[in-house]
């Protein structure tokens, strides 16, 4: 297995630093890769601006490169949550 790339290593950092803005500005400057790595970094961004559509494609993509992929799986499952989300009192106030 090849080792991954250190700019989805450092673009990964700042996401987690909350530094999502300069974390997307140098994603933004990549040429896409075929890889489940480069996918994962998306779906995480583009989740952490709400891109539900977008984020969704992505975990799909990485999935369909790693089956086993279980943060593709959690993060689909997380957002389908999100969607899915149903609250009687928000309807009967």
């Amino acid at each position: 297995m090849s080792s991954k790339d250190q700019r989805l290593v450092q673009i990964e950092a700042l996401l987690k630093a909350e530094k999502a803005e300069k974390a997307r500005n140098l994603f933004e400057k990549l040429e896409e890769q075929q890889t489940a790595d480069y996918y994962l970094l998306k779906g995480k961004l583009e989740q952490k601006y709400q891109n539900w559509g977008e984020a969704i494609n992505a975990f799909n993509k990485v999935l369909e490169i790693d089956p086993q992929n279980t943060e593709a799986a959690n993060n689909l499952h997380l957002i389908d949550n999100i969607l899915n989300f149903w609250n009687p009192d928000l309807l009967n106030p």
